[in-house]
């Protein structure tokens, strides 16, 4: 398993490259801006159930980011 600071800077890297804010991020993955800033500033880590989520996300590219974050909840 990578380090923790590594997942840290590599979830900081693909909000980045994504162009979302901690808040939309949040919304992919079913959690508030504040887990967001708490990862990847190394607070805290995310659930087995949030890194499947962070997963999914990081195969999508910025249009399918774009369309999931513009449907309806």
């Amino acid at each position: 398993f990578p380090s923790h600071d590594t997942l840290a800077a590599g979830f900081a890297a693909l909000r980045k490259k994504l162009g979302l804010s901690a808040t939309d991020m949040g919304k992919l993955i079913g959690v508030s801006a504040q887990s967001v800033y708490h990862w990847e500033t190394g607070n805290t880590k995310p659930r087995v159930s949030q890194l499947q989520a962070i997963a999914a996300v990081r195969k999508m590219g910025k249009r399918a980011v774009a369309a999931k974050l513009a449907a309806p909840d």
